[in-house]
C-alpha cells in the first residue's frame, strides 16, 4: 500500500512556512516602493540616495542581530502561549505599529528609526516561526517542510510585488494591508497549531556536550552554517547590479533594462519556489550532500552564463539555473540545518542560520563593486564594470562551498544528526504516555 503519511504536510509543517509568507511580505511592502518614496518626500534630491543606503543598511544590521536574539529568547520563553507565539504575535503587531510611524514620519530621524523597528519586529516574528518549524516537525517531514518554508520566503515577495503594480497611488494601503494580514496569520496561527513542550526523544540523553550552547553541538552545525554562508556570497555576486549589466550589454540604457531585469528577477524566484517545493518532497531519498554538490555546481554554472550573457534570453536561463541551484541548496541545507540542532534550541540555531543570509547582504555589495574594476572594461560591452570578471568571481565562491560537504560526514561515515525531537507533532492533551 501506498506510505499515505507522505501525501500532505501537517499543521507544524504549514503554519510556520505561512508566517515565513506574511513576515516577509510584511517586509518587502515597504522596501519597493513605500521607504524610497518616504525618503524623496522628506529628503533633498541631492542626498536622497545616500539616506536610502542608510536606511538600508541599517536595516540589514538590524536584522542580522534581531534575529537570532529573538530566536534564543524563544527557546527560553515559557507562557500558556508556549515558548514562539507570544514572539510572532508580538512581532506582528509590533511591526504593524513601526509601519504605520514609517507611514507618517515628518523626519529622517523617526523614518530611520521606523525602518529599524519594522526589521526588529518582523525578525521577532520570522526568528520564532523559524523555531516553530524545528519544534513541530517530524523527522519523516524536514524535508518536505525545508521545502516549502524555503519557498514560503520568496512567495512572501510576490503580493507586495503585484499589489503595488497594480496600485502604484496606494503606497500606503498596500504596505498596512501585508501588516494586518500578518497579525492576522499570527493570530491564527496561535489557534491552529496550539504549544507543547518540546523534549528528548524517548531513551535520548543529553551530555553537557550536546546541550544548545556545547561544543559537539556547535561542531555539527557549523558546516551547514559555513555553507549557507558561502552560497549566499554567491548568489549576492551574481545577482548584484543586474540592472547595470542589462543596460550596459543589451538594451544601452538603465530605462530601458527596468522591464528585463524585473523579468529575469522573477523567473529567477519562480525557479527557486519550484526547485524548493520539488526537492522538498524527493531530499530525504537522497544523500543531503549529492544534492548540495549539484546546487554549488549548478550555480557556478548559472554565473559563467551569466558571465557571457549579451542576450535577454541568455539572462533569463542564467536567472532560471540560479534559481534552481538556490532553491534546490536552501531546502536542504535547512532540512540538515533541522537534523543538526539540539532539542529546544531550535530559536536560536535557526537564527545563528540567519545571519548567514543577512550578513552578505551587509558586505556584497562592497566585494561585487571591487570586482567589477579588476580586468580592464567589460570584454562584451567594453563598459568600465567588468561584469564578467563579477560572475567569475560568483562561480569561484560558489565552487569554494564543495570544500564544506565533508564536514557533514562523521568520522564514523554517517552523517551526524544532533539529538532532535522526531516524533509528530501532538496538541496539548494528546500526546503519548
Amino acid at each position: 500500500m501506498p506510505d499515505r503519511s507522505r501525501a500532505r504536510l501537517g499543521r507544524g509543517a504549514l503554519v510556520p512556512a505561512a508566517l515565513n509568507l506574511v513576515g516577509i511580505g510584511a517586509m518587502t511592502a515597504p522596501a519597493i516602493t513605500g521607504l524610497p518614496l518616504a525618503v524623496d518626500l522628506l529628503a533633498p534630491p541631492t542626498e536622497r540616495t545616500g539616506i536610502l543606503a542608510l536606511a538600508v543598511t541599517l536595516g540589514a544590521v538590524a536584522a542580522t542581530i534581531a534575529n537570532p536574539l529573538f530566536g534564543a529568547l524563544s527557546d527560553r520563553t515559557r507562557s500558556r502561549l508556549g515558548a514562539r507565539h507570544p514572539w510572532i504575535i508580538g512581532g506582528s503587531v509590533f511591526g504593524l505599529a513601526s509601519m504605520g510611524l514609517l507611514l507618517i514620519a515628518p523626519s529622517i530621524g523617526l523614518l530611520l528609526t521606523a525602518w529599524v523597528l519594522v526589521q526588529i519586529s518582523y525578525n521577532a516574528l520570522l526568528a520564532a516561526a523559524a523555531g516553530l518549524l524545528a519544534d513541530a516537525v517530524p523527522d519523516a517531514e524536514r524535508g518536505r517542510a525545508s521545502g516549502a518554508f524555503s519557498a514560503a520566503a520568496f512567495l512572501g515577495t510576490v503580493p507586495p510585488l503585484l499589489l503595488s503594480s497594480v496600485l502604484p497611488d496606494h503606497v500606503a494601503t498596500v504596505t498596512i494591508s501585508m501588516s494586518v494580514l500578518a497579525v492576522a496569520v499570527a493570530v491564527v496561527a496561535a489557534a491552529v497549531l496550539p504549544p507543547r513542550a518540546v523534549a528528548a526523544p524517548a531513551g535520548a540523553t543529553q551530555t553537557p556536550d550536546a546541550d544548545a550552547g556545547g561544543a559537539a553541538s556547535i561542531r555539527r552545525f557549523a558546516p551547514v552554517w559555513v555553507g549557507r554562508f558561502i552560497q549566499s556570497v554567491a548568489f549576492g555576486l551574481v545577482s548584484s547590479f543586474m540592472l547595470y549589466l542589462v543596460a550596459d550589454r543589451i538594451t544601452g540604457t538603465a530605462g530601458a533594462a527596468t522591464a528585463l531585469t524585473s523579468l529575469s528577477t522573477l523567473a529567477g524566484g519562480g525557479a527557486i519556489v519550484i526547485a524548493a517545493l520539488v526537492i522538498g518532497w524527493v531530499a530525504d531519498r537522497i544523500d543531503p550532500r549529492i544534492l548540495l554538490a549539484g546546487s554549488a555546481l549548478l550555480l557556478a554554472g548559472a554565473a559563467l552564463v551569466r558571465a557571457g550573457a549579451a542576450s535577454a534570453p541568455t539572462l533569463v536561463v542564467s536567472a532560471v539555473l540560479g534559481g534552481i541551484s538556490m532553491g534546490v541548496f536552501l531546502a536542504v541545507n535547512l532540512a540538515t540545518a533541522l537534523r543538526r540542532i539540539p532539542v529546544g534550541a531550535g530559536g536560536r540555531y535557526l537564527g545563528a542560520l540567519n545571519i548567514a543570509d543577512t550578513l552578505p547582504q551587509i558586505m556584497v555589495p562592497s566585494v561585487a563593486a571591487w570586482l567589477l574594476t579588476l580586468g580592464g572594461p567589460d570584454p562584451m560591452s567594453g563598459a568600465a564594470d567588468n561584469f564578467t570578471t563579477l560572475c567569475v568571481g560568483a562561480a569561484v565562491v560558489s565552487l569554494a562551498g564543495l570544500a564544506v560537504l565533508p564536514f557533514l560526514r562523521s568520522a564514523s561515515g554517517k552523517v551526524v544528526e544532533a539529538g532532535v525531537d522526531a516524533r509528530p507533532y501532538e496538541p496539548p492533551g494528546r500526546e503519548h504516555a
